[in-house]
């Protein structure tokens, strides 16, 4: 009989590597909890070979997993399952897990978009998923080594009120781990105003090539980031999903917070011709504006420009 909390961290990206690097820093010694690392490719050998270093403004951690799962058919139960992968292969994924994954499983979704925790439950209907967001400016820059930059990060997840319990502790296992962490009484929200930043910016950004400073400098592109903004802020209201009426000032405060250069990983992924994320970040807005009766024109407008691509 197992007697470690077990937490696996699915991708060990920006955000996946971020968080495992912290967990592993705190439990890799623990007599009860222990963490895996999901991950495959460079990334993986490069974490066996050398383990995974995480750099961050204050601090230069190198760590290694308890465990570091290629073949996700040998993993055994997982307690929290931490979803930080690509929203496009988040479905697969999860199946490829669903061995692993029990009716007391935990799984929280960290990735971009609003409506991964209802693809998750539809995948494997006996777990128990949370919602949840990550603010974080984080990638990596070589295999194996992941890089955090700006003065600002915050974790917030929430969920189902009968499993208070159960996330107290989560919030327990995060604040040990040094991770700044919010559990929320209202996550629906805190998603949805998480996604009216990144969705404008992911879809901004790569249509227009441009970093977060120098949509800053531009009354042009600010004003043209709140028109986006704007219209997630009405398709969550359609939704009847209210979010405060201060969310885009307070994303354009966050915005002030990152760095100069910083734009999206959608940018990066264009950029690099990589599979985008833009049906979740972009598509999403446009196809969901529709079946609600509004207009969504300035998302609309982007997303034509991007599909050409």
């Amino acid at each position: 009989m197992r007697n470690k909390y077990r937490i696996a961290i699915l991708g060990t990206g920006g955000v996946g590597g971020f968080l495992g690097a912290k967990l592993a820093a705190a439990y890799s010694s623990s007599a009860d909890t222990e963490a895996i690392f999901i991950a495959r490719g460079q990334n993986a050998q490069a974490i066996k070979e050398n383990g995974l270093k995480l750099l961050t403004p204050t601090e230069e951690i190198t760590v290694q997993p308890d465990m570091l799962a290629e073949d996700t058919s040998k993993l055994g139960e997982i307690d929290l399952l931490l979803c930080c992968t690509k929203t496009y292969d988040l479905e697969n994924s999860i199946r490829s897990l669903a061995a692993s994954i029990t009716p007391r499983t935990i799984i929280l979704p960290l990735l971009n978009g609003v409506d991964n925790s209802e693809k998750i439950q539809q995948t494997v209907p006996h777990a128990r998923v949370l919602l949840g967001c990550i603010y974080i400016v984080s990638k990596i820059i070589a295999p194996g080594v992941v890089q955090q930059r700006g003065d600002f990060y915050a974790l917030h997840f929430g969920g189902n009120s009968a499993w208070a319990a159960d996330m107290q502790k989560l919030l327990q296992l995060f604040n040990t781990a040094n991770i700044n962490t919010i559990l929320e009484d209202n996550i629906e929200e805190k998603v949805w105003s998480k996604f009216s930043f990144i969705s404008p910016i992911a879809t901004y950004t790569s249509a227009h090539n441009i970093c977060i400073g120098k949509i800053l400098e531009s009354d042009e592109h600010k004003a043209a980031i709140k028109g986006l903004m704007n219209e997630v802020v009405t398709l969550a209201d359609t939704l009847s999903i209210r979010l405060p009426a201060d969310c885009i000032d307070k994303n354009f405060q966050v915005m002030a917070k990152l760095p100069y250069e910083a734009t999206s990983s959608m940018h990066a992924d264009f950029a690099n011709n990589k599979p985008t994320e833009l049906e979740t970040l972009t598509a999403y807005v446009v196809k969901k504006a529709a079946t609600q009766s509004m207009q969504a024109d300035a998302y609309a407008g982007l997303y034509a420009t991007l599909l050409e691509r």
